[in-house]
């Protein structure tokens, strides 16, 4: 499923969604809304992480900037948790020429080890060495999550981890303005990241809110604000 909203023909958002979640949740109606407005036009898919591997995941979305920017004169980008960590990859492998900002809401820079720590890596050593899938019940939507065989696999041998062993492996002043926002009450991923990242990295913009990982009390205004 996707969500394609062409109300402006000079810029256009392509935002993806968290690991647990879909084209279906609040955020995604949140920016829904925010284009319908005719500030920017706005693009979101199901992206279906744990069915891939983030490599694949990381072409689909080259595919689409190149695409979009095309059609567009500057292409926004915005990820939430695991989207965000997403994004952040594309940017430090990729490198597009065509992105000009990008928002991070409640990003993950270290899915796998965030992982480990929830499931516990004794469940994990089939699953890291691409030996089985992984099925656990994710702890703040109590939904049952199988990922793919080769996710952790994939991100062990491309280096997709952002933040590993107390480091930032993120480049320290990135081409793009980058707009951070994150919850101080965040039990998924530790504010601690976000703000051991923007000590390392060059940002244009870094928000501690009073909220959640989900943020469903400050998102419409951050929003509202810088989008």
């Amino acid at each position: 499923m996707f969500i394609y909203e062409l109300t402006n023909p000079e810029l256009i958002l392509i935002h993806l969604h968290g690991f647990a979640s879909d084209v279906r949740g609040s955020k995604v109606a949140i920016l829904r809304g925010r284009a319908l407005s005719g500030r920017f036009s706005f693009f979101a898919m199901d992206m279906e992480y744990h069915n891939t591997t983030t490599s694949k995941v990381l072409e689909v979305l080259d595919v689409l900037v190149k695409g979009f920017s095309r059609k567009f004169k500057e292409v926004w980008l915005s990820g939430s948790s695991h989207g965000g960590y997403v994004t952040l990859n594309y940017l430090k492998f990729y490198q597009p020429i065509g992105v000009a900002k990008v928002f991070l809401f409640a990003p993950s820079y270290s899915t796998l080890s965030l992982t480990l720590q929830e499931v516990g890596e004794d469940r994990c050593r089939e699953w890291l060495e691409g030996k089985e899938e992984l099925t656990f019940t994710e702890c703040e939507t109590g939904l049952e999550i199988t990922i793919h065989r080769d996710f952790a696999f994939d991100i062990v041998q491309r280096g997709y981890e952002i933040i590993s062993k107390g480091g930032v492996l993120f480049p320290e002043n990135p081409e793009y303005p980058i707009y951070v926002f994150h919850g101080l009450q965040d039990r998924v991923v530790p504010i601690e990241h976000s703000r051991l990242f923007v000590s390392k990295v060059r940002v244009e913009h870094f928000s501690e809110v009073e909220d959640d990982h989900r943020l469903n009390n400050t998102f419409k205004g951050i929003v509202e604000s810088f989008l």
